[in-house]
């Protein structure tokens, strides 16, 4: 094995275990918010109307939540069709890999993003007493 085809596989782990890492952190992010939140709303004295303004946050956490659970899956389905090229060439009819990856990278994009909208929304809404 040459030097550049060395190079091009050790690359390629550690892109995958830098994405790998990616989402868990967005996993960790939007989990670890939906549980501070509860953790939170089981210390208030004022429960149901301290958890009326905080649903919105934590809706956008949960969703969060979902879309870097659905990245994960689409990973898979990237992985399997890069495999599925290499292996057929120019015989393999099913979706190209690059669309997965694209459909990941929206995915992961969109549970940043959720993260960040309940971030906001919810500091809002206990500063302020309005999710609105």
């Amino acid at each position: 094995m040459t030097f550049n085809e060395e190079h091009a596989i050790e690359t390629y782990k550690s892109l995958i275990s830098i994405g790998s890492q990616a989402l868990k952190t967005l996993q960790l992010l939007n989990g670890g918010a939906i549980i501070a939140l509860l953790a939170y709303l089981g210390q208030v004295s004022v429960r149901p109307e301290v958890a009326r303004r905080v649903s919105g946050a934590l809706l956008f956490f949960v969703l969060g939540l979902v879309a870097g659970t659905l990245a994960y899956l689409t990973t898979y389905f990237t992985q399997f069709a890069l495999y599925q090229e290499s292996i057929q060439g120019a015989l393999f009819v099913g979706r190209s890999h690059t669309l997965w990856l694209r459909i990941t990278v929206a995915l992961a994009a969109a549970s940043l993003a959720l993260f960040g909208w309940g971030a906001f929304t919810g500091v809002k809404a206990l500063a302020y007493g309005s999710c609105n």
